[in-house]
């Protein structure tokens, strides 16, 4: 059972990396570029106001390869 739940997790994980770089790639509004009025309860807004658009989406590409990465990581560790 351990081991099916570790390995879920990690698909998980894996998978919001995915989508992270997918949206960023067709500039989907709430990842490249949220409403500024939202900044007080949306992480994305506030970088996007205090850094700049062109930031918020090198984070969200960062981020997405930092999830697909230690999604993987996880995986490896599970599997061997």
């Amino acid at each position: 059972m351990k081991l099916t739940l570790d390995i879920t997790v990690c698909s998980i994980i894996i998978t919001i990396g995915m989508v992270a770089i997918y949206g960023t790639i067709h500039k989907w509004a709430m990842l490249v570029d949220p409403p500024e009025k939202m900044s007080i309860f949306y992480s994305h807004a506030l970088l996007k106001k205090i850094f700049g658009k062109n930031f918020l989406i090198f984070y969200n590409y960062f981020l997405g390869f930092a999830f697909i990465s230690f999604g993987c990581y996880g995986l490896w560790l599970v599997l061997n």
